[in-house]
């Protein structure tokens, strides 16, 4: 049976609207000025009164604990410098706050979970790992579907926005961070991990898009572009060359301002392709770009845009398209063999809608791109 409760609060009474939400209560002696009795299908009503006699007690909430087992795949790692193979007997074990629905919190402890760790009654979960597809459940609402996969497994997550989007550029292949995440089972017990913008501790970062990923060595190795096929599930940071680009590679398109996606041209105005919404006002342009670069071991055909690409031809949109035909075929040759440090990531499964021609993107995005002096 399902109850649906309201309480009146008037006089000096009112002091209790300051308990916070969520908190539980106890009521006694409540006037009953209400009382509405409908079939079992539907919810009954109940409407209390704060009366002479009635007493409200606000109850304490007993911390509820579980022990967890750490188990070797959740603490093994995997920087390139250290060994990736889980050792015998590896394991440690901790003691994690559950909250009042009894699922165990996660979010005050440094915890990495790996997807295959995932299971129902969850929250604070952190994960790091590759975007494998990106997509909007509907057209309206502001819920989307991410797709993120790591060493052990790939986890389809509920991305729920208090409004728009507020992610900036995310695309696949990308290497994010999301902390915040809710696990649980319908009711067929099938998991479900769920991400709101609202709720405290709820952070998202794109690492593949980060200046200090360039910056800083501390954070990555150099790889050659002869080791891309070899390790295609995550962002590879590479010095190369400039080695072709042309006129025929070089698209002006419209850019969401809020995602970063292609904006669409469609008969009753721009929609952003990723967002599904009209934006006639929050989109900017941009450069999409296809170009060659090279080092040492290998040659790759990539692509980029956006800021990356300005990055690449040390101009703007604006200016790029007040030079002559022949002058930007000109100028674009004066960039071949610049020298450049890329952040590179692998794109074979596309996002529905990212390009007018996602069929003939090349699979590596350049997601950022800084020139080397």
């Amino acid at each position: 049976m399902m109850m649906r409760r309201s309480n009146l609060f008037y006089g000096e009474s009112r002091f209790h609207l300051q308990i916070f939400s969520g908190s539980m209560l106890a009521l006694d002696s409540p006037y009953i000025s209400n009382f509405a009795h409908n079939n079992h299908e539907e919810p009954q009503e109940l409407c209390l009164e704060y009366g002479s006699a009635t007493q409200v007690y606000l109850v304490p909430i007993a911390q509820h604990e579980e022990q967890v087992f750490l188990t070797p795949t959740q603490v093994r790692s995997q920087g390139p410098r250290l060994s990736c193979v889980p050792v015998d007997n590896m394991a440690s074990q901790v003691t994690l706050p559950r909250d009042l629905h009894g699922a165990v919190d996660f979010s005050k402890y440094p915890f990495r979970a790996y997807v295959s760790d995932l299971h129902g009654k969850m929250v604070g979960v952190s994960l790091f790992g590759t975007v494998r597809s990106v997509c909007k459940v509907s057209t309206s609402g502001t819920t989307f579907y991410l797709e993120i996969e790591d060493a052990t497994g790939v986890v389809l997550t509920k991305l729920i926005f208090t409004g728009h989007w507020s992610l900036g550029r995310v695309g696949v292949g990308h290497m994010v961070y999301i902390s915040g995440l809710t696990c649980s089972l319908n009711k067929i017990n099938i998991l479900e991990v769920s991400w709101s913008e609202k709720e405290p501790g709820s952070l998202f970062v794109n690492l593949s898009l980060l200046p200090a990923l360039l910056n800083s060595t501390c954070l990555h190795n150099i790889s050659l572009l002869s080791d891309l096929p070899h390790s295609a599930n995550r962002t590879h940071i590479c010095r190369v060359r400039l080695d072709h680009i042309d006129c025929d590679s070089l698209k002006l398109s419209l850019f969401h301002n809020l995602c970063g996606y292609v904006v669409d041209e469609l008969p009753d105005g721009l929609q952003c392709s990723l967002c599904k919404v009209a934006c006639q006002n929050g989109c900017t342009p941009g450069f999409q770009l296809h170009l060659t670069i090279a080092d040492d071991s290998e040659k790759v055909f990539a692509w980029c845009v956006g800021q990356t690409a300005v990055e690449f031809l040390q101009i703007s949109p604006d200016e790029y398209m007040e030079l002559p035909e022949d002058e930007q075929a000109m100028y674009l040759f004066t960039l071949q063999n610049e020298s450049f440090t890329v952040a590179i990531a692998n794109t074979s499964k596309q996002v529905d809608g990212y390009a007018e021609n996602a069929e003939a993107l090349p699979v590596w995005e350049i997601a950022r791109a800084q020139r080397c002096e």
